[in-house]
């Protein structure tokens, strides 16, 4: 395991102050304290050298947490994906302007759903059709399914049906298809807005990606990412479906509040907190489903940090890294965080009170199980900090004070 090649450098000798970095350890003991979270483990590294790597609580009811836990990515791994697409970018493969149903024709087919003062919903042209450029940028139209029950949007609800009629799932679970199945299928349904228009955080537009790196690549997106992304990077024990050798390694989840442990394999359509252990190995959802360790992450995010290249080795060009760092929604805000929004990663423009990232210019983005990564291009920082809990908002305050010390912790 690479985990244990760590080398840890005094914090002084990195620009930071190790009295400021030891307000991590009040930060995460709160967090267990006030029931909000069970266990995690955090990373901090400046210039490309750790200064801190410690795990606290527990990973499972009296299992201390450990450094080298197996952790479920969720989101976090949407970038993983756009890192792999933006690869296919540097080669002339794949232009960000290029029409989706160059890849997948049955998108050509797809319709905008509109609703008149009357409440009654149509179907009408698009303006354009979706390109790569709107799937990474989350503007390709393509809604959630059930965040639009919680919003009750009446068209982003119509559109959500048209996706569960046709036997779609966009959450963590271990389906017995393939992400081309459900690419599929989905070609051609409805959209609830018109293609570039509005931003809509959307898991399938991140499937619909994955797809796309299978069709130009000639490989299955799991064997596309290890030889290209996972053994260039090291990242030696990330994968869809961790080997049953690791089982003991992933955390459990645990609900935040009561800290009930949420078990089992729940019903299709919600989050699945076993997908490690599915029956079915082949779903590869890069909008959810890796799981890996923090060091594994923190060398994807090292080659972001330094344009691309990792130990000597060009992952990306310094071009395509720019392009998925830059906000690319004007001055439309992603809700909830408030910021901009670059090619999966969420981009801090301006100081913002919604949700306070490290500075200005950093980068990053959070996984549904409580984690988060931020990068600092300007003053060389990264923070990872990745948990296992159910997401609702008490959840997202020790990764916003995590990244608020990290910050504050430079000299």
């Amino acid at each position: 395991m690479f985990l244990y090649k760590a080398v840890m450098t005094d914090p002084a000798k990195a620009g930071i102050s190790p009295e400021s970095l030891g307000y991590i350890d009040g930060v995460m003991q709160r967090a267990i304290d006030e029931k909000v979270m069970k266990g995690m483990v955090t990373l901090v590294a400046r210039k490309g050298k750790i200064v801190q790597l410690k795990a606290y609580g527990h990973a499972d009811e009296g299992v201390p947490m450990r450094e080298d836990a197996v952790f479920r990515l969720a989101s976090m791994s949407k970038t993983v994906g756009a890192a792999a697409l933006m690869q296919l970018f540097d080669r002339g493969l794949v232009m960000p302007s290029d029409p989706v149903s160059e890849y997948l024709p049955g998108f050509h087919k797809t319709r905008v759903a509109s609703i008149d003062p009357t409440g009654c919903i149509s179907l009408e042209e698009p303006e354009r059709e979706i390109t790569i450029h709107d799937l990474l940028t989350m503007r390709s139209g393509i809604t959630p399914i059930n965040r639009a029950y919680e919003i009750m949007d009446p068209v982003k609800i119509f559109c959500a049906d048209r996706y569960r009629e046709a036997g779609i799932i966009d959450t963590m679970h271990p389906l017995n298809e393939t992400i081309g199945d459900v690419c599929d299928r989905l070609a051609g349904l409805p959209v609830a807005s018109q293609p570039g228009s509005r931003w809509d955080y959307s898991n399938l537009s991140s499937i619909v990606l994955g797809r796309v790196v299978e069709i130009v690549s000639g490989q299955d997106l799991l064997s596309y990412l290890k030889d290209h992304i996972f053994d260039p990077l090291e990242m030696e024990e990330t994968t869809f479906f961790p080997d049953s050798r690791l089982y003991d390694r992933i955390p459990a989840v645990f609900a935040c509040g009561s800290m009930e442990r949420l078990d089992g394999l729940d019903v299709p359509g919600t989050d699945d907190t076993q997908l490690a252990r599915g029956p079915s190995k082949k779903y590869y959802n890069i909008a959810a489903g890796l799981h890996g360790t923090i060091l594994d992450y923190y060398h994807f995010t090292e080659m972001l940090r330094c344009g691309g290249t990792f130990r000597g080795r060009r992952v990306l060009s310094r071009n395509a890294v720019d392009l998925m760092t830059r906000n690319h929604i004007g001055r439309e805000r992603t809700y909830l965080y408030g910021h901009g929004w670059g090619y999966m990663v969420n981009v801090q423009e301006e100081v913002n009170t919604m949700f306070n990232y490290m500075g200005h210019g950093s980068y990053g983005w959070h996984g549904y199980w409580g984690s988060v990564f931020n990068i600092w291009p300007e003053k060389d920082m990264t923070a990872i900090m990745i948990s296992q809990v159910s997401p609702v908002l008490p959840s997202w305050k020790p990764q916003e004070r995590f990244l608020n010390v990290v910050a504050g912790s430079l000299v």
